[in-house]
């Protein structure tokens, strides 16, 4: 797998935590602890994919072909997932402007979710498509240093831009991001069908 393809796949896991963190940052953040949920997500990144990667590989070694249309087929249900979640979201989930209203009548800090393992938890959640991705890499015997080191660095910028961009936008490029991300996976797996 070359660069621009890594480089892709790392920009399509990267829009969930993008739009996240718009939505964080539209509800502000201490600079301190956007530098440290910046990190958690790049740090979680680098890690949930190397563990695929390594169990892909492994069983790419003992599936064969077999493990290699396992992981497109992987790709295709992620990113098909992900467009699904765009174009009908579930029913529990509330227009943006309202959720922002019921968060702020609540009295309810952005902090003190992000406090103790609240930064941990956001940030494995974000990343769990990472885990999956990285087992369809590891399949097709992706180089898993680079690939990891890649996936770290552009999922720690997104959120970066994401933290930044929400205080001074909003989320309305949040949707953009998982729409292009949906859509990156999608046509990397039907790529590696073939």
């Amino acid at each position: 797998m070359n660069f621009l393809w890594v480089v892709a796949v790392a920009t399509a896991l990267g829009a969930d935590a993008f739009s996240l963190a718009l939505a964080i940052g539209l509800a502000g953040i201490r600079k301190s602890m956007m530098v440290r949920l910046v990190l958690v997500v790049a740090i979680f990144h680098v890690f949930m994919p190397l563990g695929g990667m390594m169990l892909g590989q492994a069983l790419g070694s003992i599936l064969g072909q077999f493990a290699s249309l396992a992981g497109a087929f992987v790709l295709i249900v992620l990113g098909s997932r992900m467009l699904y979640k765009i174009y009908w979201p579930a029913k529990q989930s509330l227009p943006f402007g309202e959720a922002r209203q019921a968060f702020f009548a609540g009295n309810i800090t952005n902090q003190s979710s992000l406090e103790g393992y609240g930064i941990y938890l956001l940030a494995a959640s974000v990343s769990l498509d990472a885990l999956s991705v990285g087992f369809s890499l590891g399949t097709i015997r992706a180089d898993i240093f680079m690939t990891v080191l890649i996936m770290g660095m552009i999922a720690g910028l997104m959120t970066g831009i994401g933290l930044v961009l929400g205080r001074v936008m909003g989320t309305r490029l949040g949707d953009r991001a998982e729409l292009f991300g949906g859509l990156a996976l999608l046509l990397i797996g039907i790529k590696l069908l073939f």
